[in-house]
């Protein structure tokens, strides 16, 4: 039973092809050497707002597409540890000091500015027109590094190490939580499949797509009926080749603009996107992409006899794998899903698993 269950694991590794992003334009790294958190603009949609993250002054960079800086903005809010910006259907920015690696900060904070204009400078810094803090308890010491807004709440997804789903948590934003009255960071529900790290998030201007990201991961969701969160279902998930270390990302029409730690901007194009369905075996099972269904049954069904040769077993299970990809179209793989044969021709349901 082990080969052919072996032989479905290693085409999850290796079916996939990485894809490398359309490089840009680099920072200017004497502005943004650490850039953190980026969202595009709305005043002039050819801008993003860049961020950098602790251990650098606290302000808002307005950057092109090519990541030349047109202007640099002093914030009167202090950087802890920023990871994230995001921007709410009124054009009103957010700062997200949401990160916390260690776990020792109690108080996290999502800062609220007005967006500036990227073609006339501030007279001293930008100050916020709102702050919400929240509290986490010491059992409950989640970190997060991205950050969506949408109507009077923020969602944050936080960044997990131990290879289970993201979580996301709900912030209200109206009335703004104040330091000593702080609010709290609900949990909602989980992004399925997404069990890397998560760096960055940025939520489609009509809400029906969520797009996160991991140092060398983009997924999208579907969110079927906004402004609900349940029923997220992946729609792609994209592996990226180079040493880019992203830490932010961005809509720009279809497309999606990764900021990168110590770099610059790339573009993942819709089309790059679009065409990398999910690899997850459950995942590829539940959402029905394209491709023929493989099994681990015996060819033509039935069942095994006692007593099967794993070796034979393993030939029969690769050969349909093989005949599966002669067409070019990734195969699905249902096996999880359903049974794996076991001596005496019994197999396994998914409540015995």
């Amino acid at each position: 039973m082990m080969v052919p269950l072996l032989a479905f694991l290693i085409l999850l590794v290796a079916d996939e092809p990485r894809v490398r992003p359309e490089p840009l334009g680099e920072f200017d790294a004497r502005v943004a050497p650490e850039a953190s958190g980026i969202v595009r603009g709305r005043r002039r949609p050819d801008v993003f707002w860049v961020h950098n993250d602790s251990g650098n002054p606290p302000a808002l960079i307005a950057v092109g597409r090519d990541a030349r800086t047109i202007r640099s903005f002093d914030l009167a809010a202090p950087n802890l540890d920023w990871e994230d910006a995001a921007i709410d259907d009124r054009g009103r920015l957010y700062i997200g000091d949401i990160g916390d690696n260690k776990g020792l900060l109690r108080l996290r904070a999502i800062y609220r500015f007005d967006e500036p204009d990227p073609d006339r400078p501030a007279v001293g810094p930008l100050k916020p027109t709102a702050a919400t803090f929240y509290a986490r308890p010491t059992n409950d010491c989640f970190d997060a590094e991205s950050l969506v807004v949408e109507g009077d709440r923020a969602v944050l997804v936080t960044k997990r190490f131990d290879g289970k789903e993201a979580e996301l948590r709900e912030v209200p934003l109206e009335p703004p939580a104040p330091l000593l009255r702080p609010t709290t960071a609900r949990k909602i529900g989980v992004l399925p499949g997404f069990i890397d790290p998560a760096t960055g998030a940025d939520l489609s201007p009509d809400g029906r797509r969520l797009a996160v990201c991991g140092v060398d991961v983009v997924r999208v969701y579907d969110r079927p009926a906004p402004p609900s969160w349940d029923g997220l279902r992946m729609s792609a998930e994209v592996r990226l080749k180079g040493d880019r270390q992203v830490e932010g990302i961005a809509w720009d029409g279809d497309d999606l603009i990764l900021a990168s730690e110590h770099g610059g901007l790339d573009r993942l194009s819709a089309s790059a996107w679009k065409s990398h369905p999910p690899r997850s075996l459950k995942k590829a099972d539940r959402h029905g992409f394209g491709g023929p269904t493989i099994t681990a049954f015996p060819p033509g069904g039935g069942r095994w006899p006692e007593g099967p040769d794993e070796g034979a077993i393993g030939s029969a299970f690769t050969a349909r794998l093989e005949r599966a990809c002669d067409g070019g179209r990734p195969p699905h793989l249902t096996a999880p899903r359903s049974v794996f044969p076991l001596q005496g021709g019994r197999r396994i349901s998914k409540k015995d698993r």
